[in-house]
């Protein structure tokens, strides 16, 4: 999220294109905090959260750093569809994989290429929101097929 909200304030896009970022953001630093506080590890959430701060600060230093992290996001992204991918492959059984869940996040990101296209027309973030929902796609027909294979066999 860090990337891509990044990249969207360095290239100054309207706020409604990215405000969605910041709270997922805050969310997850929320969560981490959590868990290091009932692991009992919250010590150490000082020298990650300084290491994030100038992390993020580096990826504004020059336009090629942002778009190569944006490019990086983008394989990133599909790394993790490519996951679930293959644990579906695996196991042959999608009854404990949401569909719904999926077919919202295709709705979203059509969603989202729309609003692009509209305000700002960016290739790379149209790329991205092109492979992750192609990838969606993907998934949710690999949980159908598997749902409608399993009760096939029964």
């Amino acid at each position: 999220f860090s990337i891509f909200l990044t990249y969207q304030t360095y290239y100054g896009y309207p706020l409604t294109t990215y405000l969605e970022y910041p709270v997922l953001i805050l969310q997850d630093v929320i969560l981490l905090m959590c868990v290091l506080f009932y692991n009992g590890n919250i010590g150490t959430a000082l020298p990650y959260t300084i290491l994030f701060i100038i992390g993020w600060r580096l990826l504004t230093i020059h336009k090629l750093i942002i778009d190569l992290a944006m490019s990086l996001s983008i394989c990133i992204g599909a790394l993790s569809k490519y996951a679930q991918l293959q644990s579906l492959w695996k196991t042959r059984d999608s009854e404990k994989v949401s569909a719904l869940t999926w077919s919202l996040g295709i709705y979203t990101i059509c969603a989202r290429i729309f609003t692009t296209l509209m305000t700002t027309s960016d290739t790379a973030v149209l790329i991205r929101y092109a492979v992750i929902g192609v990838l969606n796609m993907w998934v949710l027909t690999t949980i159908m097929y598997y749902r409608k294979t399993g009760k096939r066999r029964e």
